[in-house]
């Protein structure tokens, strides 16, 4: 049975399908008479053939619906489907669950990376135990607990799903045998959707299809606190069979635990994995008081500690302790000879997952990330980069939670000293460092940009200064900065990056801009000595493995090449590891050329992990209620602009951070075709006033040249303006059609805003200083141009006279910024939406020959994630990118990375 959006159920309006759930399609839904969203699950066709079961369904639904726990995701209602004919969609009769709609990614998800770190797994188990007791607590029994069934919101909430349905969908038995969990069940169960999906999580008790109680609850949550631990099934096998064999015969594989795991958290496990249920842990409340008292720290006083309580009560007789100690002696002698004779086995692949701290996110790229050299610590950045507020934070894997670095706002990019103690970031002025334990932060120099920076073992950090120019060298303990590189004019290169320090402490690898055919210049440059040696050609900065290895992302998938540091050459092809770095996609915030991973001295590295690599297109009103998706192919696509007469749109489908095309959407009869595909990034497109050409920028040539595209044109684009300018792109098309407002970064200035006739030429100044300024939109009358400027610390909104500049009216002033602007179509209304992307303001404005603005007001909540927004021309509502799937994004660590290649070389 499959619902369709605009589909109506009631008061329910279908929005979106979520996918399938464990027992049926699962959509997201408007309630319009509680003006919220709720997920809407349509249960199995034979409810609407079975009344018998429909009413025990409805009775057992009617009391999971009285569970009011802040864990458990709440059921609304049951609502039925009218059958065929009843609906002008033609949908056939049946009946839905109304449920919370809970956003964030479920468990399995995030085990999916790689086992969890343990206070992060205790913190999800607990939670987990909390409302598994408050079910128990008033007789429910959930009968289907699994990782999928779990889902972990943005704010670090767990809520567990789907509580009781299994027994709910059940139908009566006199016989009290559970035929729905028997592994003699075949086709029903199948269709169901029950035993095929949740085997691996069966008590033994209902693998043989016996009646359960809470017991099985409390088996299931062992089996789940094993998996977070080691990223692997407790019973695995090729078929349902197997697995259900497994469940009921096979020891489980203590082995697979890390080996610094509690001995108390392997006791508890124990204790829910009992096979025979009398043995088992008895309440789940149990559970959740020794998980609260072990992260808690509190002492052990049980098992190993009770041990040697016992033995300090009897004491080992004088005569007897120097034979005892000559024989441990001999022992351990003959142990050491051993364990340093035989073959030792290669340490295992391990990767784990870091959740942000509850009520921030994480810095959405792996820049961001920086791995201490023994491997045991992680700087990374909490904040949005339109944000000015971001932090510096530090988790040491074996800590139960991160430690917030004091006094590090704004800060960018971290690095870290040789030895480990003390941490190097930016900020949008300068670069400072501070004690990995925190502390006082000191300025080393002014600095305009992050673009990377290393710190040697001389005690010299290698940085660049700005967007552009050359790679400076800075002692540590403050100074004036001193080029060590040269830009080559001949190659018409633009700046040097994220410089990356060799085994010898002289000689260091760094990227070259500007790109050629998506990729970058990697040289090697020298500390003692002029010169420079290339490398390769890489689609982003490497970081140096030793030994002899560099990591570097390659369309979007990390990899490995051999290298010789003393040759200074790769040698060999890159080997494709199993790894997705995240780096942001959009050239306008992006650390261009970025290193794709952190990489220790122990063997591990670590990396940003996006929580979606796919957007939808929805739309939604300028209230922010959710209309329809857009159809559009699967893909990532990050910017959209709305022609001005509404029947068409292009999009920005993004492969890479260095590639990237341009698809034309019509809005009016559906249907998406390719519009632009230049090399390298096609990226900003900006609609002439009679909605016939495009305006974009594409960096193929190396710098981003500007192009007109002809809509129905099947010729390819030629530039109409090129320049040694790294970044320059479109931002608005004055209404005349006379001037295209562009945005460039000057390597003298800053970020500046230029005039440029439609027929190309030279660029003509508007506004240039030092401070970042970019386009917006002019007003319909032509006269104003709403821009942004960071002038105050963070991006407001400006509205200048136009194309003359002079008359300066301040429109936003307030702590939440600016990001976009629209003028209504008679120019009295500005639209604009905050710097971090989460609510839609407008603010009355009078035009004319002069110029006022008045207070903003908030209209609306902008959908969770939200990338970029474009309004119709009325301003009635607006097209949102928003990720096809919500979720937190993380820091996958992965230790011992360079089993990966075994087998691959």
């Amino acid at each position: 049975m499959t619902l369709s959006p605009g589909d109506r159920l009631g008061s329910y309006e279908i929005l979106s399908a979520l996918g399938a759930g464990g027992m049926g399609e699962v959509y997201r839904a408007r309630d319009a008479r509680l003006n919220r969203d709720v997920a809407i699950k349509v249960l199995p066709a034979l409810f609407a053939t079975d009344p018998e079961r429909l009413a025990r369904f409805t009775r057992e639904a009617q009391v999971l619906a009285s569970l009011n726990h802040p864990n458990i995701a709440a059921i609304y209602g049951v609502v039925d489907i009218p059958p065929e004919g009843g609906n002008d969609k033609g949908v056939t009769g049946g009946v839905a669950l109304v449920m919370e709609l809970v956003e964030g990614e479920d468990l399995s998800v995030l085990i999916a990376r790689g086992p969890l770190p343990l206070a992060d797994a205790l913190a999800i188990a607990r939670q987990i135990a909390d409302a598994l007791e408050a079910a128990h607590e008033q007789g429910i029994v959930h009968r289907d607990l699994k990782p999928a069934n779990v889902k972990l919101r943005a704010d670090g909430r767990v809520k567990v799903l789907d509580f009781g349905l299994a027994k709910a969908m059940d139908p009566p038995d006199p016989s009290g045998v559970n035929a729905m969990n028997s592994p003699t069940l075949t086709v029903r169960g199948t269709q169901m959707g029950i035993i095929v999906g949740t085997a691996a999580y069966m008590a033994p008790e209902q693998a043989r299809g016996t009646a359960v109680d809470r017991r099985a609850d409390i088996w299931a949550f062992g089996v789940v606190l094993y998996e977070m631990l080691t990223g692997r099934r407790v019973f695995e096998g090729e078929n349902l069979s197997d697995i259900l064999a497994a469940v009921l015969r096979q020891d489980v594989d203590w082995t697979r635990l890390p080996l610094d795991t509690p001995s108390r958290v392997r006791r508890l496990l124990e204790r829910c994995l009992e096979r025979d249920a009398r043995q088992r842990l008895r309440d789940i409340g149990e559970a959740r008081v020794e998980i609260t008292k072990i992260e808690a720290g509190a002492p052990d006083t049980s098992g190993a500690a009770a041990l040697s309580s016992d033995t300090r009560r009897r004491p080992i007789s004088r005569v007897v302790w120097p034979s005892v100690a000559a024989l441990m002696t001999a022992v351990a002698v003959a142990g050491i000879w051993w364990t340093a004779s035989r073959p030792q086995p290669a340490e295992p692949l391990a990767r784990m997952s870091l959740l942000p701290p509850p009520g921030v996110s994480l810095y959405p790229d792996s820049t961001a990330v920086a791995m201490s050299p023994d491997g045991r610590m992680v700087a990374f950045i909490v904040g949005s980069p339109l944000e000015a507020e971001t932090e510096l934070w530090v988790r040491s894997l074996d800590a139960i939670a991160p430690r917030r670095i004091e006094d590090s706002q704004g800060a960018l990019l971290p690095f870290w000293s040789p030895d480990g103690r003390r941490i190097g970031f930016y900020t949008r002025q300068k670069l400072k460092t501070v004690a990995a334990t925190g502390g006082p932060v000191d300025t080393i120099c002014e600095t305009a940009a992050a673009r990377g920076a290393v710190w040697t073992r001389s005690n010299v950090i290698v940085f660049a200064r700005d967007t552009s120019g050359p790679l400076f060298r800075v002692s540590a303990n403050g100074g004036t900065p001193v080029p060590v590189t040269v830009l080559d004019a001949s190659r018409k290169e633009y700046g040097h990056r994220f410089p990356q320090m060799l085994p010898d402490g002289d000689h260091f690898l760094y990227a070259a801009l500007p790109a050629r055919d998506g990729k970058f210049d990697i040289y090697a440059g020298s500390l003692s000595r002029p010169g420079r040696t290339l490398v390769a050609a890489m689609e982003s900065a490497p970081s140096y493995a030793d030994p002899g290895w560099l990591l570097y992302s390659r369309r979007g998938v990390l990899v490995a090449q051999a290298f010789d540091p003393r040759a200074l050459a790769v040698t060999g092809d890159p080997i494709t590891l199993d790894d997705e770095p995240g780096t942001l996609v959009d050239a306008q915030v992006s650390f261009t050329a970025g290193r794709a991973v952190t990489v220790s001295s122990a063997g591990s590295l670590a990396y940003y992990s996006s929580p979606s690599t796919d957007t939808r297109a929805q739309w939604y009103d300028r209230n922010g209620q959710p209309g329809a998706v857009l159809d559009l192919p699967r893909g990532y696509y990050d910017k959209v602009a709305i022609a001005p007469d509404g029947l068409r749109a292009v999009f920005v489908r993004s492969v890479s951070a260095v590639e990237s095309s341009l698809w034309l959407a019509d809005l009016a009869r559906g249907g998406v075709s390719p519009l632009a595909a230049a090399p390298g990034r096609n990226d900003q497109p900006v609609w002439s006033p009679d909605s016939a050409s495009v305006a974009f920028d594409a960096n193929g040539a190396g710098a981003a040249d500007l192009f007109i595209k002809k809509v129905g044109d099947p010729s390819p684009p030629s530039p109409i303006y090129r320049s040694d300018a790294l970044f320059k792109n479109p931002a608005a098309w004055s209404p005349d059609g006379r001037w295209i407002v562009v945005t460039q970064i000057d390597p003298g200035t800053s970020q500046d805003i230029w005039l440029m006739p439609p027929s190309g030429g030279a660029l003509r100044p508007f506004l240039k200083g030092p401070r970042r300024d970019v386009g917006r939109a002019v007003s319909p009358d032509g006269r104003w141009l709403a821009y942004l400027s960071d002038e105050a610390g963070r991006f407001q909104l400006y509205v200048q006279s136009f194309p003359e500049p002079g008359h300066l009216v301040q429109v936003t002033k307030d702590s939440f910024g600016a990001a976009g602007a629209w003028w209504s179509r008679d120019g009295r209304e500005l639209l604009f939406v905050s710097a971090d992307l989460t609510t839609l303001w407008r603010v009355d404005v009078t035009p004319g020959s002069t110029f006022t603005a008045g207070t903003p007001v908030r209209l609306a909540q902008l959908p969770a994630g939200a990338l970029q927004i474009d309004f119709t021309p009325d301003r009635s509502r607006f097209l949102a990118l928003v990720p096809a799937r919500l979720g937190t994004g993380s820091i996958t660590v992965v230790q011992h990375w360079r089993a990966a290649l075994e087998g691959k070389r």
